[in-house]
């Protein structure tokens, strides 16, 4: 059972309804973790715009890549159910996301496999050895690097907020 109930639009406060009005026109449909940030209209706004910030420049497939991986190794049901959708449409196949594991040579790239790693290791030791972010500048300039960065730091923030909410799938 949920910790803090997912608010309708209507029973949200003002601030957050034109967000969950977006949100819904956006993927179609209402979804909890924001539902559920609806009650502190500050933390939903800025969620959705970090969220929305990670889809300017950094490929699709590392982002979803990353963000998934991060979401499994927090066992985080929820945010793993989104975003291998997500990762799917960005591309990556149901046997690479049932195999999450960087040395996986035959279904990842080399650039994969060092994006599956830094997820790992941010997500894990919240730290990244320098030897693979040389490794990631070969392929990614700044910008994308600090996006791939937020975007697992990001993954992080919404695990720990539906476990610590409870929140559920609907």
């Amino acid at each position: 059972m949920p910790h803090a109930q997912p608010l309708s639009i209507e029973d949200a406060p003002e601030k957050s309804q034109p967000i969950l009005r977006a949100i819904e026109e956006k993927f179609g449909q209402s979804m909890n973790i924001f539902s559920t940030l609806a009650h502190q209209p500050d933390v939903l706004g800025g969620t959705t715009q970090i969220n929305d910030g990670l889809r300017n420049d950094l490929p699709a497939k590392y982002r979803e890549l990353a963000y998934y991986k991060a979401s499994q190794l927090n066992s985080c049901d929820y945010c793993s159910h989104y975003h291998r959708q997500a990762a799917k449409k960005a591309g990556l196949t149901d046997q690479q996301l049932d195999s999450m594991n960087a040395s996986a040579t035959d279904l990842f790239d080399s650039k994969e496999q060092a994006v599956l790693k830094y997820a790992e290791q941010l997500t894990v030791k919240a730290n990244v050895d320098a030897a693979l972010v040389q490794e990631i500048q070969a392929f990614l300039d700044e910008k994308q690097l600090v996006t791939l960065a937020a975007a697992v730091a990001l993954a992080n923030f919404t695990n720990r907020v539906n476990h610590g909410l409870d929140i559920q799938l609907p």
